[in-house]
């Protein structure tokens, strides 16, 4: 129970930061999750809590690399496999070798064996830490495919030689042939199982798509479990099992190849799933990061080296990124192909080096270092998992403050978000033509105003003065209403009542959609001695059901309330049209009014037509987007996440076409 309260604590904490960092988009997200693991770890509950290196692997960096292996490119991999093997395992293999040896001799409390073991958990990069940089900091395509695909790779090496370094430092022996059959056989092993198994689950998928067996239940699971299934095997024949899920990884990917248009409703549900375990997932980690920082305090002070000073190692771990920092510069700047020229071949090859941040397999790796070596308490275990989270927390520091300076000044306007808003306009602009069907296309219209509304920030204060001020509108049009004597004195005071009630649930707010949950299904009831009718009140929101029981409360003193409610909606539109600004929130005022009127006109709406007027209007917005990319005036990668985005309304539409129909007739 305690491990799946922390598990619902750690998701919250992932939810929370998201949302911080997306109105601080200055820091990164990686430094608001790891805060929050911090905060976390301040519970008494939390304040012992370490890092378990193999639950950590398989529970989340297995089906992470997964997915970033299904996602890569293959033909791009093939065309950069010599990059990615440089970086992966002949930079790796460098830095252990010439950063340890430095190590080494200037810090001699160290002894070689182990300062080759830091500098293994510490030279690969982690994939959900580079795609952090990527986020805060975007820099070319080229750079971040090899840096991505690096980082899947590079684990693996790092982890063979951190094995090797620490066999040697306990046994006090070490064979460079035994290391090297090692090396081989979890490295090429690890990568030869994986792709044997993740083909057999391929086919598999394959067989049931064929058979018509592939409903989204089927084939997501399959496709959850495979990175724990080969994972697991792959470490019970002391292969990598790191690379046998890169490898698998990227056999599933092929998979999208083979089907195209085939099964097209799994792939996108399987695409959405991972998308939303991979970002769960990658929050995770910096998470448990946080909260494993201060396990590492107490590992140092658990340290018998006691006359180390805390100020000594954080000068020695920010000297190991440097150090690995500047041979990654060089290595980066004469040892890696490029496909493309560049004018700045050092500036790049510096913001490659800057770009390959460590994360929390890192401090996994650390952690996984035994308590006793030969029955005795290993002393430094604490100082090493130390300076693995200095040089960790120094890796995410340094990208986030020199990468912006060292890329060239980019757009800082949104093209994509403008181009949202000129296709919406588009569509309403070719429904507002509609004139068989009106309703319907009000119906279309409304929702793609709100659209609009949600794709916008709107001011919830100017939007709650906008309905104060349309509400005194409508109320002085009904005085002179009744003033004029067109209404009677009993009409105004029931619309007056109307009208207060209709301002109280404007804002949609949820206490107050209780009461009158509560009113209209006590009313129904007694009204008409129906429990059924009771139940349809309570089941409808009260938006929605207020002006059938106003309408109803007219009709029974004999009384039409539907002219008043006209030259009502007639004032306030005439009020909303005539402001300046604040367009987003006048639009949501409208639409409320808008929705009022039609329903408390008893407007049904034919779904058919409604349906045929979302096809008109998403046909309008393929068709903006199609003439601006013919035109020149729209670049091919944001067109395709705007088609994207239509795909998606469209689809959702067709899953939600109940919520579109006219509904008012079951309440005559």
């Amino acid at each position: 129970m305690e491990q799946v309260l922390l598990l619902g604590i750690i998701i919250a904490a992932v939810v929370v930061a998201n949302i911080i960092a997306r109105h601080v988009p200055v820091i990164p997200l990686p430094f608001f999750l790891i805060a929050l693991g911090l905060l976390l770890a301040g519970l008494p509950m939390y304040r012992s809590f370490e890092l378990n290196p193999s639950t950590f692997a398989l529970a989340i960096i297995a089906p992470l690399l997964f997915n970033e292996a299904q996602n890569s490119s293959r033909d791009w991999i093939g065309r950069s496999i010599s990059n990615i093997l440089s970086l992966a395992v002949g930079l790796v293999l460098m830095t252990v070798i010439i950063v340890g040896t430095g190590l080494h001799f200037l810090f001699a409390l160290l002894p070689l064996t182990l300062s080759f073991a830091l500098l293994a958990i510490v030279s690969p990069t982690d994939a959900s830490a580079v795609n952090s940089i990527f986020e805060a900091n975007p820099i070319a395509e080229e750079q971040a495919g090899t840096l991505k695909n690096e980082s899947l790779f590079n684990d693996a090496a790092g982890i063979v030689i951190f094995d090797m370094a620490m066999t040697a430092y306990i046994s006090g022996q070490f064979s460079m042939g035994t290391a090297l059959v090692v090396f081989l056989w979890e490295f090429l092993g690890g990568l030869l199982f994986g792709g044997i198994v993740g083909t057999i689950v391929v086919s598999v998928r394959l067989a049931l798509i064929r058979y018509n067996d592939d409903t989204p239940l089927i084939m997501v699971l399959i496709q959850l479990l495979s990175p724990f299934l080969v994972y697991l095997l792959a470490e019970e024949l002391e292969l990598s099992g790191i690379l046998a899920v890169v490898a698998a990884g990227l056999v599933q990917g092929s998979e999208r190849d083979k089907l195209q248009l085939t099964s097209s409703r799994m792939q996108l549900v399987t695409s959405n799933v991972w998308e939303i375990a991979s970002g769960t997932l990658s929050g995770v980690v910096f998470v448990l990061l946080g909260l494993s920082l201060p396990e590492v305090t107490r590992a140092l002070h658990l340290s018998d080296e006691s006359n180390v000073t805390v100020l000594t190692l954080i000068v020695v771990g920010i000297g190991i990124y440097l150090a690995k920092g500047a041979l990654r510069w060089v290595w980066s700047r004469y040892m890696i192909k490029r496909q493309t020229k560049s004018e700045h071949a050092w500036r790049d090859s510096l913001i490659m080096a800057l770009s390959g941040a460590n994360g929390t397999i890192t401090l996994s790796l650390a952690f996984s270092m035994p308590d006793r070596v030969n029955g005795q308490p290993f002393a430094l275990r604490g100082m090493l998992i130390f300076l693995a989270a200095v040089v960790i927390l120094t890796s995410l520091i340094a990208p986030t403050i020199f990468v912006p300076l060292l890329l060239p000044s980019q757009e800082t306007g949104q093209p994509r978000y403008r181009w949202v808003r000129r296709m919406i306009q588009a569509a309403i602009h070719d429904l507002s033509q509609e004139t068989a069907h009106k309703a319907e296309a009000q119906v279309v219209i409304e929702s793609l105003q709100q659209q609009l509304i949600l794709d916008a920030t709107p001011n919830m204060r100017i939007r709650r003065e906008l309905i104060g001020q349309s509400h005194k509108i409508e109320l002085a049009a009904v005085s002179k209403m009744r003033d004029d004597g067109q209404i009677t004195a009993d009409e105004f005071k029931y619309y007056g009542r109307f009208l207060q009630f209709t301002n109280f649930t404007a804002d949609e707010k949820i206490w107050k959609n209780v009461v009158l949950k509560i009113r209209f299904t006590f009313h129904m009831g007694a009204q008409y001695r129906n429990l059924g009718r009771a139940q349809q009140a309570f089941l409808t929101a009260p938006i929605a059901m207020e002006e059938v029981y106003w309408r109803e409360q007219f009709e029974e003193h004999g009384e039409d309330i539907l002219p008043i409610e006209q030259a009502g909606f007639d004032a306030v539109m005439a009020f909303l049209n005539e402001q300046q600004g604040n367009a987003v929130e006048t639009n949501m005022v409208k639409r409320y009014y808008r929705t009022r009127h039609r329903r408390i006109h008893a407007e049904d709406v034919n779904s058919d037509y409604v349906y045929q007027m979302f096809l008109r209007a998403f046909h309008a917005e393929y068709d903006l987007i199609q003439s601006a990319v013919e035109d020149g005036r729209l670049e091919k990668p944001i067109a395709e996440k705007l088609q994207r985005r239509i795909s998606t309304d469209e689809m959702t539409y067709l899953e939600n076409t109940d919520a579109y129909s006219g509904q008012h007739g079951i309440w005559r």
